[in-house]
């Protein structure tokens, strides 16, 4: 997690303890404590409302990050079963489709990742996308083997499309409402309800203020950084087109 977001938080956390002793100072603890009972069913409620909610969204983040992380494998294993069946191709169309698959690979990694990072996609790769594909449908299989790897690359071909068209759509989209934003903000209302609250003990009321913005910070700094699953320092790494592309320049 970066490093600036953890201080933020442990700044908030502090100045969430400082403020119990300031509230303590201008109402006294006699005077909140009578209100306890009430205040603590009230905060139960909107305390589990708030956590459901946030789990729910910490659980979607990760979900979605998760899946473009396994989209990226799935596009790469396309890839390479295109690539092996250019090998079995004649010249000059199994040069072309084997050249074409690498040139595809390293226009994702050099240009189209860090456009993702930016919710955008790289119009060359979208171009070497239809020539791999057309190159593939061009192809005229004379005997039932010919046929059998024939039908494989057609599949391949349009797994690896839907796997693109998935990643692009993933990195355009991905995020959370802004509307939702405005609910996880709404942990200020959660918080404050805790300096309402009288205990006895400055201390374990400054611990128990300084554990729930901690707690809830935390969450939404994980939310924040699983935000968009292309950008970001922990962001999706093109690390399945890395392997992809050595394993094609091999089978050249």
């Amino acid at each position: 997690m970066p490093v600036l977001g953890l201080l933020l938080i442990m700044v908030c956390s502090a100045a969430a303890t400082a403020l119990v002793f300031v509230v303590a100072r201008v109402v006294p603890v006699s005077r909140r404590k009578a209100h306890n009972d009430v205040l603590g069913f009230v905060y139960a409620e909107i305390g589990v409302i708030y956590a459901v909610v946030l789990a729910m969204v910490v659980v979607g983040v990760w979900d979605t990050r998760s899946q473009a992380h396994e989209n990226t494998y799935t596009e790469t294993n396309a890839l390479l079963q295109i690539a092996w069946y250019g090998r079995t191709l004649p010249a000059p169309d199994g040069d072309r489709l084997g050249g074409l698959t690498e040139r595809y690979t390293r226009t994702v990694i050099a240009d189209e990742w860090p456009l993702m990072g930016e919710q955008r996609d790289a119009a060359p790769a979208w171009t070497l996308f239809t020539e791999i594909r057309e190159t593939v449908n061009t192809a005229q299989p004379d005997t039932l083997a010919d046929q059998a790897r024939y039908d494989v690359a057609l599949e391949a071909v349009a797994q690896l499309g839907d796997a693109r068209r998935e990643r692009v759509n993933e990195a355009a989209t991905a995020g959370v409402p802004d509307l939702l934003w405005a609910v996880l903000i709404g942990a200020a209302v959660t918080i404050g309800f805790v300096f309402l609250f009288g205990m006895e003990s400055l201390r374990a009321h400054g611990g128990v203020a300084f554990a729930l913005v901690l707690t809830v910070g935390v969450m939404l700094l994980i939310v924040c950084e699983f935000n968009y699953p292309f950008s970001g320092p922990l962001k999706v790494e093109p690390t399945a087109f890395r392997l992809a592309l050595e394993r094609i320049r091999a089978i050249a």
